[in-house]
């Protein structure tokens, strides 16, 4: 009988050692202490918001974990949040990846998705390069793609308010302006368009078709006119081009007028001079122009030549010499 409690507590025992190396396996697969043991490198992605992410945070390439955040997110001199991630040294990553946050759950858990380029260049991201991180995605994408589009349409709501005020103040101009539209429709029924008025439009409609009846024979005057200045346009053009050729044969003519010129205008410098010895009373035109005295004498002579004749000439101081008279006062 004393084999067997031996025997129980052997096998307790056992069962004991075997659950506690089973919980220090899973201690350390999922407590990630192995990973102290993986030889990492690191990079620092800069984001606009890493809101979520902790030290610790997964980083994540084709669903697999490949790192972690190595540090707390930290801001730079640029208002950037620079977030140092660790890297496998086994993974390489391909030049171009993108870098986002993204949920790891619906608790609100963050981790880092890097997405590889569609096509690959051949080059990886080395260790302690900086790398422009991308905006969110996932959840966090469809959320700020949310709030965007709630923004827009409360923008738009507004927008709306005003214009629908807008409408309502246009609708009552409308109103208005239908109104007096009435109003005046309505006068210029009653004072215009009355049987008088519309009469006298008649006559005035009939008078025109008689007056555009009547401008037939004047538009063909008007196109005989025109058919005649377009002749008298051929012939003028004639008239020119004989012009043209007479000018050319004036112009021997023509250069020596300036010779002619000359000439003329030393005869009017020599009128001029004789008009000076006139007007100084010089020679026979000046002296009867001038001398008072010839003057008088010239017009005593001519009236005396106009009442006495040529033959009967005399002054006035001369005696007539008539035969009538020559006897008068003689006796016989």
């Amino acid at each position: 009988m004393s084999e067997s409690p031996r025997k129980t507590e052997a096998m307790v025992g056992l069962f004991i050692f075997v659950g506690l190396a089973l919980l220090g396996i899973l201690i350390v697969q999922f407590g990630r202490f192995g990973d102290r043991f993986i030889g990492k490198y690191a990079v620092t992605v800069v984001f606009d918001d890493a809101a979520g992410l902790i030290r610790g945070s997964e980083v994540r390439m084709g669903g697999a974990k490949i790192g972690k955040v190595a540090t707390h997110p930290a801001l730079n001199e640029n208002v950037k949040v620079e977030v140092q991630v660790d890297i496998d040294e086994r993974i390489r990553i391909p030049e171009g990846s993108a870098f986002q946050i993204s949920s790891a759950s619906i608790l609100g858990d963050k981790l880092i998705v890097i997405t590889p380029p569609a096509t690959s260049t051949g080059e990886f991201i080395e260790a302690g390069t900086t790398i422009a991180g991308a905006g969110p995605s996932g959840l966090d994408a469809l959320q700020n793609n949310a709030e965007a589009v709630s923004r827009d349409a409360r923008q738009l709501l507004v927008d709306a308010a005003k214009t629908m005020k807008q409408i309502d103040g246009a609708i009552g101009d409308i109103r208005t302006a239908t109104g007096e539209l009435t109003t005046t429709l309505q006068k210029v029924n009653e004072g215009i368009l009355t049987e008088e008025n519309m009469g006298r439009i008649e006559t005035t409609l009939a008078n025109l078709e008689q007056a555009s009846a009547g401008l037939d024979p004047t538009l063909a005057d008007a196109r005989q006119a025109i058919q005649s200045i377009e002749s008298a346009a051929a012939e003028a053009r004639t008239t020119f081009a004989e012009a043209t050729v007479r000018i050319e044969e004036l112009e021997p003519a023509l250069k020596e007028i300036p010779s002619a010129v000359s000439s003329l205008s030393r005869a009017a410098d020599k009128a001029a001079e004789t008009l000076d010895h006139v007007e100084g009373g010089k020679g026979l035109l000046g002296t009867l122009a001038y001398d008072e005295e010839v003057s008088d004498d010239a017009k005593t002579f001519i009236r005396n030549l106009k009442q006495q004749g040529i033959l009967r000439y005399r002054d006035k101081e001369t005696p007539e010499d008539d035969p009538r008279t020559r006897f008068k006062s003689r006796r016989r």
